[in-house]
């Protein structure tokens, strides 16, 4: 085989990484390092994926919040209105929900619970015949802006939000 790489000008040698020497067959030492084009192009791919991701998650992390404020403001109407039904003053609720929620024992964290996907506190209301309203003024002009609802089509899918109007 060292004839025939000396007389292929070496060819195959280099193909095989390796040369000849004296002292016999010698592998050749690897490149180490990457040169400044290479570490360009990764850092744009990196970009690229970085970007698209972004881009992707943006609209999913404001779908999460409306939808954690729809089920929460529900599930927090739900509760004050048994509290209710079972004797707890409307005035106590209204001033200190987070209190009659850690005394109903049904949220590990009724602080929490009382915010929205934005974090901004829900506005609770109760009307004269004892039922419940849990508002978050955020989730309606989300809902308004981005979904496109008008006043009437949120009032009828999100009857928990809106007390009725009062008279006098």
């Amino acid at each position: 085989m060292r004839n025939f790489c000396r007389s292929k000008k070496g060819l195959a040698c280099k193909f095989l990484r390796v040369k000849f020497s004296n002292r016999g067959i010698v592998k050749k030492k690897a490149k180490k390092g990457l040169t400044l084009i290479e570490v360009m192009v990764v850092m744009m791919i990196l970009g690229l994926i970085t970007g698209l991701f972004m881009r992707n998650t943006t609209g999913r992390l404001e779908e999460g919040k409306a939808f954690r404020t729809e089920q929460g403001s529900r599930q927090v109407q739900e509760v004050l209105a048994m509290q209710i039904a079972m004797g707890i003053d409307k005035e106590t609720i209204v001033s200190r929900p987070d209190e009659v929620l850690k005394a109903g024992r049904i949220f590990t964290d009724p602080k929490a619970m009382l915010k929205d996907g934005w974090g901004n506190q829900y506005t609770i209301e109760i009307a004269d015949d004892d039922e419940v309203y849990v508002r978050s003024d955020r989730f309606l002009q989300y809902m308004q802006n981005k979904k496109d609802f008008s006043d009437e089509v949120l009032k009828e899918k999100y009857s928990w939000m809106f007390p009725p109007a009062k008279m006098g």
